[in-house]
C-alpha cells in the first residue's frame, strides 16, 4: 500500500513538471530529460512509469477530458439546465466544451500533438489504451444519452439511422475545428457559430 501511494506520488509530481514545461516550451520542445533533470532525478525514474511524451500527453487527455466531462454531468443536474430539451442540451454540451478549451489551453495543444505531430510509428502501450478506454466510452455515452434524449422528447426531428455514429462524427469534426480556431487562428468564431447553428438547426427541423 505505501509503495503505491509512493509511486501514485511520483507520477503526479512527474505529471505537474510535465504540465509547466508544456505551457512554458511546448509540447515539441520538452524532453523526457529536460523534465528528469529539472526534478532532480534519473530519466530512467520517468521512463519507469512513462515510456514516451506520448504516453504523457494520452495520460493528460484522459485528465482533462475527465474533468469536463464531470463538470458537465455536475452542470446538467442544475434545475435550468435540468430543463432544457435533449438538443439544447447539446447545444450546451458543446458551448462548455469551447469554453473549456479556452480556459484550458494546453487541453488544444495536446490533442493538436495527437491529432498530428507525434510520431506514429509506436502505438500506446496497452497500459495507457486501457486507461484511455474507459474516458472514450464516457464521451460516447455522454452524447448517445443526449441525442437519445432529444429523439425522445421530440427536439431532434431529423432520421438518424444510428445515433452513435451521428454523435462521434460530430465531435471529430468539431473538436478538429476548435483546434484549428484556438491554435491555428484560421477559422474564426464566425464560422465557428455557423458551422454549429447549421447543424443544431439540422437536427431539429
Amino acid at each position: 500500500m505505501i509503495k503505491e501511494m509512493k509511486q501514485q506520488l511520483i507520477k503526479e509530481t512527474i505529471i505537474t513538471e510535465v504540465k509547466k514545461q508544456f505551457l512554458e516550451k511546448g509540447i515539441l520542445k520538452t524532453t523526457l530529460r529536460g523534465i528528469a533533470k529539472k526534478l532532480g532525478i534519473a530519466v530512467g525514474n520517468i521512463y519507469y512509469y512513462y515510456k514516451s511524451k506520448n504516453d504523457i500527453c494520452n495520460v493528460l487527455w484522459i485528465e482533462y477530458t475527465n474533468n469536463f466531462l464531470d463538470f458537465f454531468d455536475t452542470e446538467k443536474m442544475t434545475p435550468i439546465i435540468s430543463e432544457l430539451s435533449g438538443l439544447e442540451k447539446l447545444r450546451y454540451y458543446y458551448s462548455s466544451l469551447l469554453d473549456y478549451f479556452y480556459e484550458n489551453p494546453l487541453y488544444a495543444e495536446i490533442i493538436a500533438f495527437s491529432m498530428g505531430e507525434k510520431p506514429r510509428s509506436t502505438p500506446a502501450p496497452k497500459e495507457i489504451r486501457d486507461l484511455a478506454k474507459p474516458t472514450r466510452q464516457r464521451i460516447q455515452q455522454t452524447l448517445i444519452l443526449l441525442y437519445e434524449e432529444g429523439i425522445s422528447d421530440g427536439s431532434i426531428t431529423a432520421e438518424i439511422a444510428n445515433p452513435w455514429y451521428e454523435a462521434w462524427s460530430f465531435n471529430i469534426s468539431y473538436v478538429a475545428i476548435i483546434i484549428n480556431m484556438i491554435r491555428y487562428n484560421e477559422i474564426t468564431e464566425d464560422v465557428y457559430d455557423y458551422y454549429v447553428d447549421t447543424y443544431i438547426k439540422r437536427l431539429g427541423r
